[in-house]
C-alpha cells in the first residue's frame, strides 16, 4: 500500500532505500534489539548486530540479571540468516570509545557504508534513591547515555556520506519519573535531549535523529529484574514474575497488553521511512503515558 501523500513509485522508492542501507543496531542479540535487527532484515536491509558477546565476561558477573553473551549473539545471526537475512555479528561495548571505532570500521569492511545506526543498547538498575550506588549510577549513564554518544561519533562520517538516520531507544521512563528508578529514568530522559540535540545539529547534513520510547516489553530487564521487584509485586499482590508482568499491564495500560520486540521494529521502520520526521520521541506503550 503506498504512504499517504505518495504515489505507488515513490512508496516503492523509500522500500527500495531501506533494502539497499546498512543498519548497526546494538544489543541486538535479544529483545527489543533482536527484533528491530530482524524487522529490517526483513526488508532487505543488511543488519550488523552488536552486542556484548564474549566481552559480557568482564565484569558483567555481579550485575542484576544476566547480559546477552556469546551464546545469544551468535544465535540471533544464525536465525537471522536462516531467514533470509543478510547479517554480520560484532561484539561491541558501547562504553568503550575504541570498541564503538571498532564495530563501525568492521561494518564498514563487511557492507561498505552505514545508512541507519539504532543505539538500542541499555541497562537498568533500581532501588531507594537514598542508598542508591554511585558505582550503579555512572554504570547505567555510561550505556544508556554515553554509549549513544560514542557510538553516533563513531559513525557520523559515514552517516553524513548519503543522509542517514539515528534512532535511539529510549523509554516511557524517559517520558515519567519511576519511583526507585531515577538512575534509568534520568540517563532516558537524557536520552531523548540527546536525540532532540542531534536533531537540532546534524539536520545540516541531511542526517534525522529520532528515538523511540517502549512501555512494557517482556524483556530480560522486565522478567529478570522489574517483574522480579519486592515492590512490583507488593503493589499488585503478585508472587511472581509472570503475574507481575500480567497484572502490570492489564492494570496501567488503556490496551490492556505489553509491548513486544516486533512492535518496535514497526516503529522503526516508520521512523526509517518517514523522511520529514526528526527530534521525536515516538512512545510505543499502548497508552500507557500519552504524550
Amino acid at each position: 500500500m503506498a504512504a499517504a501523500g505518495l504515489g505507488f513509485r515513490e512508496a516503492l522508492g523509500k522500500l527500495m532505500e531501506i533494502r539497499e542501507s546498512t543498519v548497526i543496531v546494538t544489543g541486538a542479540a535479544r529483545g527489543i534489539g533482536r527484533g528491530i535487527a530482524e524487522g529490517f532484515a526483513g526488508e532487505g536491509a543488511k543488519v550488523v548486530l552488536s552486542d556484548l558477546g564474549a566481552l559480557a565476561k568482564e565484569g558483567a558477573g555481579d550485575w542484576n540479571y544476566a547480559l546477552a553473551g556469546e551464546s545469544d549473539l551468535a544465535k540471533a545471526a544464525r536465525e537471522i540468516g536462516k531467514q533470509g537475512g543478510t547479517c554480520r555479528a560484532i561484539e561491541v561495548d558501547v562504553a568503550a570509545r575504541a570498541s564503538c571505532q571498532n564495530l563501525v570500521d568492521k561494518s564498514v569492511e563487511a557492507f561498505g557504508g552505514i545508512d541507519i545506526i539504532v543505539n538500542n543498547a541499555g541497562v537498568i538498575q533500581s532501588g531507594p534513591f537514598v542508598d542508591f550506588a554511585e558505582r550503579d549510577w555512572e554504570r547505567i549513564f555510561a550505556v544508556n547515555v554515553k554509549g549513544i554518544f560514542l557510538m553516533t561519533q563513531a559513525a557520523l562520517p559515514y552517516l553524513k556520506e548519503n543522509g542517514g538516520l539515528i534512532i535511539n531507544i529510549a523509554s516511557v521512563a524517559g517520558k515519567r519519573g519511576f519511583a526507585e528508578m531515577g538512575a534509568y529514568c534520568a540517563s532516558k530522559f537524557a536520552a531523548i535531549s540527546l536525540t532532540q540535540s542531534m536533531a537540532a545539529e546534524l539536520a545540516a547534513f541531511d542526517i534525522r535523529a529520532n528515538a523511540i520510547c517502549p512501555g512494557n516489553v517482556d524483556t530480560s530487564m522486565w522478567h529478570a529484574h522489574l517483574s522480579a521487584s519486592e515492590r512490583l509485586q507488593r503493589q499488585y499482590g503478585t508472587d511472581n514474575v509472570d503475574d507481575t508482568f500480567s497484572a502490570v499491564n492489564r492494570e496501567s495500560i488503556p490496551l490492556g497488553r505489553g509491548q513486544t520486540p516486533a512492535d518496535m521494529a514497526e516503529a522503526a521502520l516508520y521512523l526509517a521511512r518517514a523522511e520529514n520526521v526528526t527530534g521525536v520521541s515516538l512512545v510505543v506503550a499502548g497508552g500507557f503515558i500519552m504524550n
